[in-house]
């Protein structure tokens, strides 16, 4: 379920969102500007810099689709990416203020019925919300949240079919509900998902040639899309085309260089890999929005692709060190993920005993991340790496 992450991460990249020119109220120039530098600030990981921008367009405009959007996207951003969805007191503010902002959009279409915005920014957070439920195993949530997110993503392009944004969202839908996994799929039946992944993808395409606000999002999408193993549409090259234009486009944010260490893999550049997750690892500390949070990945990224490349020496001792390395911090969804990699390391070394060990430990955490099953599997029965290698670089929950 991890690429839903991607669509989170997509949501929030659409910082040109703030400047609609098929708003029915036309911000006044100053306050445009300060709706630009707050999702600007999100996009940055700058925080301080979003909160204050944005409080300043709820100063103006109290109940304005972006003040609202932009909210959510700062408390999501936060719990997703500089809490690694790992802080339980920061859930529940973006829990909260995700309501929160729903509301506040219904209240403007109330008085604002012929906004498209409105409708684009009100189906992006029930997507949120859809997706947040599916992480968390609600179904049912998700599923209704998924269509109320769809019916107002098709009132704005009703309302105006020139409105190529609206076809992010509708890719997004029509590729992953075509792709569910096969636990949601008995729900899918009963309450009719259906999804059409070709044509998601020709959407999200659409949406990445010509839409005005969301073309990078959608980039970001297709990145994942294009990266999923055994998928018809499996195209690692092309990711990295996308990750290393966006990169150059946003130098700053620490996640888009990540995610082109994800792409490097897939494409089989392991000294590059190597350099870039190392590269990442220095500049934690040193770099403003490299945060100590992050060092779990990035030696969940040198250990894996020792990993890939039959180094398992080199790989224990590299997740060894990640361990050490993040033995002070409260356990996050990558450091979990590198002590299940330590223990699937150990087993190949014939260290059934240390491995054992591992997946115990992994199971002592709450399953917030989707390990357990693995876990569990991997207490029965020792860890041998598959005849496709060792799989992807991100984590695999179950």
């Amino acid at each position: 379920m991890r690429k839903w992450g991607k669509i989170v991460l997509a949501l929030w990249l659409t910082a040109n969102t703030v400047l609609p020119l098929r708003a029915e109220i036309k911000l006044p120039p100053d306050v445009m500007l300060h709706a630009t530098q707050g999702i600007n600030g999100v996009y940055s990981l700058d925080y301080p810099t979003a909160q204050k921008n944005i409080q300043e367009v709820f100063d103006a405009y109290p109940d304005h689709p972006f003040a609202h959007f932009g909210n959510a996207m700062i408390a999501w951003s936060r719990y997703e990416y500089e809490f690694e969805t790992s802080d339980d007191k920061q859930r529940k503010v973006f829990e909260k203020i995700l309501d929160d902002s729903i509301a506040g959009i219904k209240r403007w279409i109330k008085t604002h019925p012929d906004d498209p915005n409105a409708y684009m920014g009100i189906g992006a957070l029930y997507g949120l919300r859809a997706l947040f439920s599916m992480r968390n195993r609600n179904w049912v949530v998700a599923y209704f949240s998924g269509r109320r997110a769809i019916n107002n993503l098709e009132k704005s392009l009703a309302l105006d079919p020139s409105y190529y944004d609206a076809f992010f969202g509708l890719g997004i839908y029509q590729y992953f509900a075509g792709t569910l996994p096969t636990v949601i799929k008995v729900l899918a039946k009963i309450v009719a998902i259906k999804g059409d992944p070709d044509e998601g993808v020709r959407q999200l395409n659409m949406a990445r040639q010509k839409a005005m606000f969301t073309s990078d999002s959608a980039k970001l999408i297709l990145i994942e899309v294009q990266n999923t193993r055994g998928s018809k549409f499996y195209n690692p090259q092309k990711s990295l085309e996308f990750i290393r234009e966006l990169r150059a486009k946003y130098p700053t944010n620490p996640l888009m260089h990540y995610v082109e260490v994800i792409c490097l893999y897939e494409t089989g550049h392991y000294n590059d890999v190597t350099a870039q997750a190392q590269y990442f690892l220095d500049q934690i500390g040193h770099s403003q929005f490299y945060k100590d949070i992050y060092i779990s990945r990035a030696y969940t990224a040198l250990g894996t692709v020792q990993m890939a490349q039959g180094n398992f020496e080199a790989a224990r001792d590299l997740f060894e060190q990640g361990r050490q390395a993040v033995k002070n911090q409260e356990p996050s969804r990558w450091g979990v993920w590198n002590e299940l990699r330590l223990g699937q390391v150990y087993d190949i070394l014939g260290e059934r005993e240390k491995a054992r060990k591992q997946y115990q430990y992994v199971l002592s955490f709450k399953d917030k991340w989707g390990f357990d099953e693995q876990a569990k599997s991997l207490l029965k029965k020792p860890y041998v790496v598959p005849e496709t290698g060792v799989g992807p670089l991100p984590p695999q929950a179950n």
